[in-house]
């Protein structure tokens, strides 16, 4: 079984599976987007200053969020690339050994959240009607990382595997449980912001529940001894992952900043770049999707010894996802009022959120690149040139662009960096590509993998 999913990744059609895998991704991310949105849409009711501090505390959150999904690349990257070359006892080795590391990552969350919330809060600078909540919400959310971090690291390595049906599965049910417990734990127990916390952890604790079972019946199921710890597969995922953590993380300590620096000008500018950005990330959402499926053929391709499709999967899966973006982009431009009003018709909040809309959809373009090759490098095992990128753009673009920005020109300059920063990305994302996988286009193996 293993051998035919393997084969049908790295034979035939190049844009059937580039089509087939990140529409699957994508309605298992949209699907994990539904946890967001309502969390958003139930904490918007109890007020401007509730989803100020969840926009807070998610500013922060996403930090270790990004790290665990970086580090699951790593585990990705290895089930890829044993699959494509037939061998699935080793790619569910992989598989295992990130589930150890995941592990050990949210343990390690769990200490910090006893002491960290607050202080990561008082640094933000939040109003104090904003950061008491969000401080609750902050430490729920980092203890459940013991369950998230595993639950990313199988979820991951099932798309690594190209099974795409069971990774849509492992999306879908803990996403609609999340938001199915938002309402009683929010409202009915009288929890406000940290209920929607709760709610998120309950979930990742049946969704890592249902990945194990899901393993154990999947072409992954670990063989005899496969349980084992094994030091050099964890030190490859961390080798793989550790980078790619890194690259997530200066954008999201980027994007940390940026919310630090509005934050001073009110919680109705907070409350419309939180709004905001929950469109913003549908917009992403594909984006995710089309660099996971771009991951997996990579990695998958790499390994079968096929790399002038790897190159093709990469040009259709940019062009497929430039096009979306420019599309989408424009009819956000259009309507970004109304899309900020139904979360906050506050008109203070309308009007900053549509600006911080119309600002950020213009480099969607260039984020696109960025995504897609980014995704690229993770499936072929070298995550430290976009490492090196994503820091250029964003710690040595981004971050004294918005602050110089924002001084003279208020919210709107700090929009205008952070648009800046993602067309360096996606820019210099694309000339590193070039730079070190033209080789593929000739289907040679390039030297550096």
């Amino acid at each position: 079984m293993s051998r035919v999913v393997g084969s049908s990744l790295t034979q035939g059609s190049i844009a059937a599976p580039v089509l087939k895998l990140s529409a699957t991704f994508a309605l298992g991310s949209f699907l994990n987007m539904i946890g967001f949105v309502v969390d958003r849409k139930l904490v918007g009711l109890a007020g401007t200053h509730a989803l100020a501090a969840l926009g807070s505390a998610h500013a922060a959150l996403m930090i270790i969020v990004t790290f665990a999904l970086g580090l699951s690349i790593g585990a990705l990257s290895g089930v890829a690339r044993h699959m494509g070359a037939g061998e699935p006892g080793q790619a569910a080795r992989f598989a295992i050994n990130g589930v150890y590391v995941g592990l050990a990552f949210g343990l390690a969350m769990l200490g910090l959240s006893f002491i960290a919330p607050a202080p990561v809060l008082a640094f933000m600078g939040a109003d104090p009607d904003v950061s008491g909540p969000a401080a609750d919400y902050l430490a729920v959310t980092m203890a459940g990382m013991v369950f998230h971090a595993p639950l990313l690291m199988l979820a991951f390595s099932l798309q690594g595997a190209g099974l795409a049906r069971l990774a849509l599965l492992l999306s879908a049910i803990p996403a609609l449980l999340n938001a199915a417990l938002d309402w009683p734990f929010i409202f009915t127990f009288g929890l406000g912001v940290a209920g929607a916390a709760w709610a998120g952890v309950v979930a990742h604790v049946v969704g890592l529940v249902l990945a194990l079972v899901l393993l154990f019946r999947s072409p992954l199921k670990p063989e005899p001894g496969g349980l084992r710890f094994d030091a050099a597969r964890v030190k490859r995922i961390v080798q793989i992952g550790v980078p790619g953590s890194l690259e997530h993380m200066v954008r999201t300590v980027a994007g940390f900043a940026l919310v630090a620096l509005i934050t001073r000008f009110g919680a109705e500018v907070v409350s419309g770049y939180t709004s905001g950005q929950v469109i913003l990330m549908l917009l992403v959402t594909p984006g995710v999707a089309i660099g996971q499926a771009t991951a997996t053929l990579v990695g998958q391709n790499l390994g079968a010894r096929a790399p002038r499709r790897a190159w093709d999967t990469v040009k259709i899966a940019t062009g497929l996802y430039v096009g979306l973006v420019a599309v989408a982009g424009l009819l956000v431009y259009l309507g970004a009022d109304h899309l900020i009003g139904s979360f906050d018709p506050h008109p203070e909040v309308m009007a900053q959120g549509a600006l911080m809309l119309r600002t950020g959809v213009l480099c969607f373009p260039f984020l696109a690149v960025a995504m897609v090759v980014s995704r690229a490098f993770a499936g072929a095992g070298r995550t430290v040139p976009m490492m090196v990128v994503a820091a250029i753009a964003h710690l040595g673009v981004q971050i004294p662009t918005v602050v110089l920005l924002s001084r003279a020109l208020g919210p709107i300059g700090a929009y205008i960096g952070m648009s800046v920063a993602f067309t360096v990305h996606g820019a210099l994302s694309g000339a590193m590509f070039l730079r070190r996988f033209g080789a593929w286009r000739r289907n040679e193996i390039a030297p550096t993998t």
